[in-house]
């Protein structure tokens, strides 16, 4: 383990001029990070480990990180929460 202590989670999010979330980060453990971000009419998502991961269009019910979560939940069945 490092020598440099890690903060367990760290949020952060980026706003407009509005007011209105367009970008939010959370870090956690050792090296994980989930991202969402909102440009224009789509949302992104994605999920990383050090700089290993996936990103899926995050925009509409039965998209693709719909999909993603279906095919995790299909091929991980004892890690499926309902």
């Amino acid at each position: 383990m490092s020598s440099k202590e890690h903060n367990p989670i760290t949020v952060v999010s980026e706003t407009d001029a509005r007011g209105e979330v367009q970008f939010a980060s959370i870090r956690f453990g050792p090296h994980y990070i989930v991202e969402v971000r909102h440009d224009g009419a789509k949302v992104s998502f994605s999920l990383v480990y050090t700089h290993h991961g996936f990103a899926a269009d995050a925009s509409e019910v039965d998209g693709e990180l719909e999909s993603i979560i279906n095919e995790v939940r299909r091929t991980r069945p004892d890690a499926v929460i309902d």
